[in-house]
């Protein structure tokens, strides 16, 4: 029976790996912009067919989210370190230059799988197809800060009306997946129409007011693009210039369609500090040749002049999402801004103690594990409250730096809202190393 079991869900698995790989195949197949037009693989029926496999393959395994033992987890019950009095606007603002944790009232999110928290609590290849949303670090928002650092979490700690956040295990089109529009194999060309769904799906919640609710959404997309879809192109040193050219477009829709909204743009970090990791698991190698064929395997003819063709232009994918945050159609806006978080370009899993910290990273690692998303979130949280051009560049444990915002400056940065002259500081709990 068990083994039996076991069969039916690796069949899911199979499945549903093919199905997605197809829709990569015919997003790239023959146009380097993979941008192609739909293929029967949109039409409703293999949408719901898909839809299906996906829901059988949660009731077989389970919710793995809700498991509160593993190497996997961050610590618990770790007091929130900030005095709070304050730090929500007695009236609601009108400009987004003068917004304080608090008054972010709505909270979302775009990207892949390391949005969707694919895997964060895993401990067998089965529990990767499960996607733990409720734990992601910029859109989860299950139980409470003091065992989940993650965005929501913190911002909870000012505003516990908070709205949007994920709640559990969820795919897209699940209730408690909420505002969180991630989806596994996203690239940057899905950027436009996930901002559109947002929009729509903002509009729809009867709990938020549309018009005057101040809303976060954070944007990480770029992973699928330089892992799996660069070394199909038949330019692949054009995926800047087409990134930036999504990017933009994704700003200005929310710009135009979403009031009062503060965008986070945080890059995804750099693939070869975990794929190209050496001594790893033997299964994680196995792994590493599907989630990243351009990189690990022989079927494009891997080579290191290739990856370090693909390390240049994914640094290239970070300068055009740093520059486009301070384009000037973005900047000196009432009710919006775009700012670019950092952390994430100079991430390492190197820890005190060990030179590789794979407790950070899930089964397969290469997506975070719960632990790595509650760093994850933090260091999100310190970058808000530090200056652009001062931002950390990478992340470090919660309990060496967690900066609070301070009375003299209670504001979330923006482009537009410092000068460098400027002399408020934001207090920092801890080693302020980054």
């Amino acid at each position: 029976m068990v083994l039996k079991m076991k069969l039916t869900v690796f069949n899911v698995l199979v499945v549903s790996y093919i199905l997605i790989c197809s829709l990569c195949f015919y997003r790239v197949n023959g146009n380097d912009e993979y941008d192609h037009p739909t293929s029967f693989l949109d039409g409703d029926s293999m949408r719901s067919m898909y839809r299906s496999f996906r829901d059988f393959a949660m009731r077989i395994i389970g919710q793995t989210g809700r498991r509160t033992r593993g190497a996997f987890l961050q610590d618990t019950d770790t007091k929130f370190p900030c005095n709070k009095t304050g730090m929500r606007s007695s009236t609601i603002p009108t400009s987004v230059h003068q917004l304080r944790p608090g008054d972010i009232d709505v909270i979302a999110a775009l990207g892949d799988s390391l949005t969707a928290a694919s895997g964060a609590s895993s401990v067998r290849v089965t529990d990767l197809v499960i996607e733990n949303r409720g734990l992601s670090w910029s859109i989860g928002g299950q139980w409470s800060f003091k065992n989940s650092s993650t965005l929501p979490n913190i911002l909870k700690e000012y505003n516990p009306n908070l709205l949007g956040y994920s709640k559990h295990d969820a795919w897209t089109y699940h209730f408690d997946s909420q505002l969180n529009l991630a989806e596994i194999g996203a690239s940057s060309a899905d950027m436009p129409y996930m901002a559109k769904m947002l929009v729509q799906r903002i509009k729809m919640d009867k709990r938020i007011n549309f018009n005057k609710s101040w809303k976060m959404v954070t944007i990480t997309i770029g992973g699928n693009d330089i892992c799996s879809f660069v070394c199909t192109m038949d330019e692949p040193q054009s995926l800047p210039r087409k990134h930036k050219q999504r990017l933009v477009k994704t700003l200005r829709y929310i710009r135009d369609n979403l009031p009062r909204t503060y965008v986070n743009i945080v890059p995804t970090p750099f693939v070869r500090s975990v794929v190209m990791v050496e001594n790893k698991p033997f299964h994680c190698q196995m792994l590493h040749h599907g989630e990243c064929s351009c990189w690990i395997g022989h079927l494009y003819n891997q080579n290191k002049e290739k990856q370090e063709l693909y390390h240049r232009i994914q640094s290239e994918m970070h300068d055009v999402e740093s520059n486009v945050a301070q384009m000037k159609e973005f900047r000196n806006l009432k009710e919006f801004a775009v700012v670019f978080q950092p952390f994430t370009v100079g991430l390492s899993f190197e820890t005190d103690d060990k030179p590789f910290d794979s407790s950070l990273l899930a089964f397969d690692c290469f997506h975070m594990s719960q632990k790595g998303h509650g760093w994850a979130g933090v260091a999100l949280w310190n970058n808000l409250l530090e200056r652009p051009g001062n931002k950390s560049r990478n992340w470090i444990s919660p309990k060496k730096r967690f900066i609070c915002p301070t009375e003299k400056y209670p504001y979330f940065y923006t482009n537009d809202n410092y000068s460098e002259e400027q002399t408020f500081k934001n207090s920092v709990v801890g080693n302020s190393k980054s």
